[in-house]
Order: structure tokens, then sequence, then C-alpha cells
């Protein structure tokens, strides 16, 4: 038994789609897609010109380029500070290396732990167009603030010849550490 529909309003039953006004709708849907393609196509496109290879790519030069070597040794004063020989320093931990990214002091004055550190992944520290005559510098380059009010801490950072440097600390205030800073060696 088939299902039967029933159309109790009365409405007049619409008159179908011949077969042949169909297909022609599909060939004139078709020809008007081509038309377009063809139409996009024949525009002029405008594309960047191609830079003729007569070397090094530019990554293989950035690769071939020597890292800048370090100004700084990472010392301070041993009448300012003594340097913790410890494995661990405030979190920081790792057998010690030859020529050590990260150096942490105990000042002798206040006991406060100092951390001196180089960042060769950080970007360079760049002095804004719109910096103040009174802004931070070290060693005579712009210094720029690094503290974090939520874990409390204190840094200040600046780069020199092409590297970027660290001075922090938990308990030691911003200016200080900027005098800190000028004492690295």
């Amino acid at each position: 038994m088939a299902g039967v529909i029933l159309d109790l309003e009365g409405a007049a039953a619409q008159p179908s789609i011949s077969p042949v006004l169909g297909r022609m709708l599909s060939i004139a849907a078709a020809a008007v897609a081509a038309a377009t393609l063809l139409a996009v196509a024949a525009l002029p496109h405008y594309s960047p010109a191609r830079a003729v290879a007569t070397g090094q790519s530019i990554l293989e030069e950035a690769f071939a380029r020597p890292k800048p070597l370090p100004t700084l040794d990472l010392q301070l004063p041993d009448g300012l500070a003594a340097e913790m020989l410890n494995q661990r320093v405030d979190g920081i931990s790792g057998l010690a290396r030859p020529a050590p990214t990260i150096r942490a002091f105990r000042l002798r004055d206040s006991d406060e732990i100092v951390i001196v550190a180089m960042l060769p992944d950080a970007p360079a520290i760049i002095r804004p167009r719109n910096a103040l005559a009174e802004e931070l510098s070290v060693h005579g380059a712009y210094a720029a603030n690094y503290s974090v009010e939520a874990i409390s801490i204190s840094a200040v950072r600046w780069t020199e010849n092409g590297m970027t440097y660290e001075v922090s600390s938990h308990a030691v205030l911003l200016r200080d550490l900027v005098g800190l800073a000028e004492q690295v060696r």
C-alpha cells in the first residue's frame, strides 16, 4: 500500500517543470559559470616580481652570520656581591657550565639574592620614539622595566652589542637594580 497525502485545503496543483526546461536551466548555469571563469582568467594579474637567485637564500645568510659575542662576563664586583655557587637558586637548577648564561649573587650589605642573566633568544631592547629623558639606562643603553608585580620580581633588561641582559631580584627595588646592572662587567 502506497502512502497518500491528502490536500485538505483544496489548493490547485502546481504544474511540474518539463524535463527539457530543467536541462536548459542546467546548461545555462554551467555556461554562465564557465564565462565567469574565463573572464577572471583573462584579466591581468599583478604578482610581485621574483628575485633572481644569485647567491645564498635569506635563511642561509641568517644562519651563516656569527652570533654576537657577549660583551659582559656576568660578574658583579667582589666588594658588592658574592657569587652563589650552589646548584639551586630560587628554583633554577642545573649543572654548572663553563660559560653560564645565568648567575646568582648574594649582596654583601643586605644578603639579598640578585640574578644576572644573558638572554641570547630575547628580543633586543630598543628605545621607543616617545621615550622620556629620565628613562632607565644601563651602560649608556636604553633599559626597560621587566618587573612582574604578581610574583614580586623587579627586573631590568637592556641590550648591549646585540645581546640582551637582565638583572632581577625578589627583594631589591628597580632603581637599585639599575645601579647593580651598571656594575655588571
